[in-house]
């Protein structure tokens, strides 16, 4: 049995249905990845009468690739599906807060950063599909918010750094601050070549490839060096830390 059919929808031994919707080159990419972890998948353009097509195969889940997509015609897409009680998960740039607002207005589950592992999107899915069981199990009313997909990806980043030593995550909060690795070293008193490695273990633990994405990961989570993971974020002290 495959990972994905512990998740799955409906009587034992039937893949839950992911309709991935967006460009031809990346719907049929993701679905194919898709279909590796056990679910059975249909790609369709972003067209009416595709739309209908896919709805009419009654998914479990909707997957939409936002990428290519502008505002009006993503925010279309989405009530569409939503209109007829399906779930919608969006992939697009999380660091862009105009695109996030309106896929979330118009009724979107959950979204992905496109930067994100297959991995996340993954864990993602699987979420969307547990509570899309619960939902028909128990009342609306009663599902706990911690259920919700974007408060589990918030828990998840967050408990990444956590993996991060004391003096990893003062460089992250002085990286967040703005200051390069040459400023934190001549603060801290210390070589380059350890900030440098310290910085090189931040994104080896995070998963991103760069201190920039670094800094964005840890801004969407609601990371700081002064609030413990759950803590709303607040302003980030400007004071001057030391790395040793």
């Amino acid at each position: 049995m495959s990972v994905a059919a512990q998740n799955r929808p409906g009587p034992s031994g039937i893949p839950a249905r992911i309709l991935v919707a967006g460009s031809d080159l990346l719907a049929d990419a993701l679905a194919s990845a898709l279909e590796t972890y056990g679910f059975a998948t249909m790609n369709i353009p972003a067209g009416k009468p595709q739309i209908e097509s896919g709805i009419d195969w009654r998914p479990d889940l909707v997957l939409i690739d936002a990428r290519s997509l502008d505002l009006t015609s993503g925010t279309a897409l989405i009530r569409e599906f939503c209109r007829v009680g399906l779930q919608v998960c969006v992939i697009d740039a999380a660091d862009n807060g105009d695109r996030s607002n309106a896929w979330v207005n118009a009724g979107t589950s959950a979204l992905i950063d496109k930067s994100e592992r297959f991995d996340q999107l993954f864990r993602t899915i699987a979420l969307l599909l547990r509570r899309r069981i619960l939902s028909q199990m128990v009342p609306k009313s009663s599902v706990a918010p911690a259920l919700l997909p974007l408060d589990e990806r918030r828990r998840e980043r967050l408990e990444l750094f956590a993996t991060l030593t004391e003096r990893e995550q003062v460089v992250l909060a002085e990286l967040i601050e703005g200051h390069c690795a040459e400023d934190i070293a001549n603060g801290a008193f210390v070589s380059i070549s350890t900030v440098r490695s310290q910085i090189k273990a931040i994104l080896q633990k995070l998963g991103v490839k760069s201190q920039l994405a670094a800094v964005a990961m840890a801004r969407r989570a609601g990371w700081s060096l002064d609030s413990p993971p759950g803590t709303p974020l607040g302003p980030t002290s400007s004071r001057r830390r030391r790395v040793s």
